[in-house]
């Protein structure tokens, strides 16, 4: 089967982008680290009744990594919005292969999927679907003999 290639030329843009997870995970660290520079500063004997220092550090830990995390993404999306102000404008040759049929695209998915060559060893399908399990063709004879569907007869 001849392979169509449709040929043209498409615009891309091409920018830089934050990683977003990073941004965030840089930030609530950041969060706790001045959390727990601020608990040596807590003098014991100021706290009110009930509180001790571990709790006034647990809810500076908490309060300042999530205003970490929040202000990481933050920065994270104001550095994509000012990469994308910046993108650079290309255009490129493009080869789209067109292939309509179905079963050629599902089995060059799972070729490439398995990290094999999709157009490398095409077998067809259809040549092998008639052969029986042992590679021989049933009898036509022999076929017809045997009973199909039927229910199981009792011995009564």
């Amino acid at each position: 089967m001849p392979k169509e290639i449709m040929k043209d030329q498409i615009d891309v843009a091409v920018r830089r982008s934050p990683k977003y997870s990073v941004f965030m995970g840089l930030g609530a660290i950041l969060g706790v680290l001045v959390a727990g520079v601020l608990t040596l500063f807590v003098d014991p004997a100021a706290m009110p009744t009930g509180y001790t220092v571990a709790k006034g550090a647990g809810l500076l830990l908490l309060v300042l990594a999530v205003g970490g995390l929040f202000l990481g993404g933050l920065l994270a999306v104001l550095l994509d919005w000012i990469g994308r102000r910046k993108s650079r404008k290309y255009r490129v040759d493009a080869e789209i292969d067109m292939v309509d049929d179905p079963k050629e695209i599902a089995r060059r998915r799972i070729a490439e999927a398995n990290g094999e060559d999709p157009d490398a060893g095409v077998t067809s399908v259809d040549t092998s679907m008639g052969e029986a399990a042992d590679g021989n063709r049933p009898d036509s004879d022999s076929a017809e003999d045997e009973p199909r569907n039927e229910a199981p007869s009792s011995g009564v």
